[in-house]
C-alpha cells in the first residue's frame, strides 16, 4: 500500500516547502526602507558622476563594482537571521581586532595614513569602515548578555573596554574621525541599554580631559590640530588648513537658491574643492543644485533615517533594538558631521557621506548595515505570524 506520508518527508518536498516559506516571508519585507535606500544610492551615483566625470571617469566604474558587491552583501544579511550574528559575536569581535592589527602591521599607506589592505586588481579595502558595523553587532550582543550588569561599575567599564580596543587601533592609523565614530556608537548604544546617566556624564568629562591631554602632549598630529584651529578661524591660514572650509563656503554660496545646474558647477570643474568626491561631496550638491536641491537631498536622507528609526522603536527584541539604534546613530552622525564640516559648522575630521562619497569599503559596510535592518524586519515579523 502506498504511504502518502513518505512523499511529504522527501528532500525534494522539504526543499520546496522551505523555499515557499522564504517567499512568503518576503511579503514582510520593509519596502519603504528598501526604496529609500535605493533612491539614495541612485542620487549618490548621479552626484558622484558629476564630481568625477571630467577628471577621473574610471572612479565610477570602481564604485559600481563595489555597489554590486554591496547589493549582494545586503541581500545576504537580509536573509540571514540577525540572531546568528549574536551567536558568533565573540568571533566577530576577534575578526575586527585582527583586521585592524593587520592594517597596523602590514597595511598600505596613502597620504601619511596606514588604513588599507591591498587587494588584487589595484583595489583596496579599509577595515576601519567595516569595524563600525562589527562594533554595533558585538556591542549589542555584549549589552544583551550583560543585562542589568551594565549598571554596575564592572559591566559599564567592560562595555567601554570593548569599544576602546578597536578605537585605539583605528586612532593609531591615524584616523581620528573613525575613532570618534566608534566612541559615539558606544555612547548611544549604552544609553539605549539604560546605562546610568551620571556615569555617561563622567565619561564625557573624562573624554574632554583626555582630549586636552592628547593636545598638550602632542599625541595628536600637527595636521589634526591645524584642522581644529582652522575650524574656529579658517581665515588665519587660508592657503593650508583653512582652505577646505573657505572653498566649500564659496562653492555652496555660489549655488544660491536653485544652483548652477547639474554638471555645471564651476568650482567643482576647476577642482578648487579638495576631496570633492569623498569628504566634501556635499559641496557639489550645494553648488549645482542650490539650496532647494540640497534641502531635497537632506529630506531624502531624512526619510531613510526615519525608516531606520521605525525599525528601532517597533522591534520587540532587545538585540534588534540595540543593533537598529547603533545603525541609526552611525548614519545620523555621518550625515550631520559630513554636511556640517562642509558648511563650517564642524571641524574637518574626514568622515564620508554614506551612499554618496566615493569609497568601496564605506559603501559595502553601509549596504550590509541596511541588509541587517531588513533582516530584523523580515525575521521578526515572520516569527510573529
Amino acid at each position: 500500500m502506498l504511504d502518502l506520508r513518505r512523499g511529504y518527508n522527501s528532500p525534494t518536498v522539504a526543499t520546496a516547502l522551505a523555499w515557499r516559506s522564504r517567499l512568503h516571508a518576503l511579503k514582510n519585507l520593509d519596502f519603504p526602507l528598501l526604496l529609500s535606500v535605493l533612491t539614495l544610492v541612485g542620487a549618490g551615483l548621479l552626484i558622484l558622476h558629476s564630481a568625477t566625470y571630467h577628471w577621473a571617469p574610471g572612479l565610477m566604474r570602481r564604485q559600481l563594482m563595489w555597489l554590486a558587491l554591496g547589493t549582494g552583501a545586503m541581500l545576504f544579511f537580509m536573509l540571514v537571521n540577525p540572531l546568528v550574528w549574536m551567536r558568533y559575536s565573540r568571533w566577530l569581535y576577534g575578526l575586527n581586532v585582527l583586521m585592524l592589527l593587520y592594517v597596523d602591521l602590514f597595511g598600505a599607506e596613502r597620504k601619511g595614513a596606514q588604513r588599507w589592505i591591498e587587494l588584487p586588481g589595484g583595489y583596496q579595502f579599509q577595515p576601519s569602515e567595516l569595524a563600525k558595523l562589527l562594533l554595533i553587532l558585538t556591542l549589542a550582543s555584549l549589552l544583551v548578555r550583560m543585562g542589568a550588569q551594565l549598571r554596575t561599575p564592572k559591566g559599564f567599564l567592560l562595555s567601554l573596554l570593548h569599544t576602546a580596543i578597536p578605537a585605539f587601533l583605528v586612532f593609531k592609523q591615524p584616523d581620528l574621525g573613525t575613532s570618534i565614530v566608534l566612541g559615539v556608537l558606544w555612547f548611544a548604544m549604552v544609553f539605549l541599554a539604560e546605562a546610568p546617566g551620571r556615569w555617561l556624564a563622567l565619561t564625557v568629562v573624562a573624554g574632554a580631559l583626555g582630549f586636552g591631554a592628547m593636545w598638550h602632549l602632542d599625541i595628536l598630529r600637527d595636521y589634526q590640530k591645524a584642522r581644529l584651529v582652522s575650524f574656529l578661524n579658517p581665515e588665519a591660514d587660508p592657503q593650508q588648513s583653512g582652505y577646505h572650509i573657505l572653498q566649500a563656503r564659496i562653492a555652496i554660496g555660489s549655488g544660491q537658491l536653485t544652483g548652477k545646474g547639474y554638471l555645471q558647477g564651476t568650482q567643482k570643474t576647476l577642482r578648487y574643492i579638495p576631496e570633492q568626491h569623498t569628504d566634501f561631496i556635499f559641496v557639489v550638491i550645494g553648488e549645482e543644485l542650490g539650496f532647494i536641491g540640497a534641502t531635497g537631498f537632506l529630506a531624502l536622507y531624512g526619510l531613510f533615517l526615519y525608516r531606520v528609526w521605525r525599525v528601532m522603536v517597533e522591534t520587540h527584541h532587545e538585540f534588534y533594538r540595540l543593533v537598529a539604534g547603533g545603525v541609526l546613530t552611525l548614519f545620523l552622525f555621518h550625515l550631520l558631521t559630513n554636511v556640517g564640516m562642509t558648511m563650517g559648522l564642524f571641524p574637518v575630521v574626514g568622515i564620508p557621506l554614506p551612499f554618496v562619497s566615493l569609497g568601496g569599503s564605506m559603501l559595502l559596510a553601509s549596504m550590509m548595515a541596511v541588509g541587517l535592518l531588513l533582516g530584523v524586519r523580515l525575521h521578526e515579523k515572520t516569527l510573529q505570524l
